[in-house]
């Protein structure tokens, strides 16, 4: 992929971030933590990128490509946080759980590149968050057969099963880099 496009690309991928962060500021979501921590990581990635791109820039389009991915697991994210239903956000969940999935095969595909022991390393990694996100997963199958009114309670149970998830691939890029 030529320069210009992962320019346009990285131009495009900034104006979300920029609209996640302006809706973190001023919404519902206003000092909540895993939003601060998924703009955190988008940051860190998109630095990356940028560092990345004069001394590698064959791993650019790899690297633009994980990068949208895990800008698209903070959207769904957000979305689930601002909801205010159970429906709206068990949905939002899942759709915050199938951008899980691609990012994380995106990093699996990375780590497929890799020799020997790095290799290794960064599977059990990626297994690692894998396993947090089955463990979403489960729980909001679980809320799912216990709502009864109370789905204010299942709603936090699940999120704290998300936010193991995000602090767990948080640790991901340095070790599948």
């Amino acid at each position: 992929m030529s320069t210009t496009t992962n320019d346009d690309q990285l131009v495009e991928i900034r104006r979300r971030i920029d609209r996640l962060q302006a809706f973190a500021q001023a919404g519902p979501a206003e000092n909540s933590p895993r939003i601060r921590r998924h703009l955190d990581a988008l940051r860190r990635e998109e630095a990356s990128i940028l560092a990345a791109a004069p001394e590698a820039p064959d791993h650019v389009d790899e690297k633009v490509g994980q990068l949208k991915t895990r800008l698209a697991v903070a959207e769904n994210s957000v979305a689930a946080d601002v909801s205010d239903d159970w429906a709206t956000f068990a949905r939002a969940v899942e759709d915050e759980l199938r951008s899980w999935d691609t990012y994380l095969e995106r990093l699996q595909a990375t780590a497929a590149t890799k020799d020997g022991n790095a290799r290794e390393r960064a599977e059990a990694a990626i297994a690692e968050v894998r396993t947090r996100r089955i463990a979403v997963d489960d729980r909001l199958a679980q809320a799912r057969t216990n709502v009864d009114g109370a789905w204010h309670e299942q709603r936090n149970d699940v999120s704290t099963a998300r936010d193991e998830l995000a602090r767990k691939a948080d640790e991901l890029p340095a070790k599948v880099e």
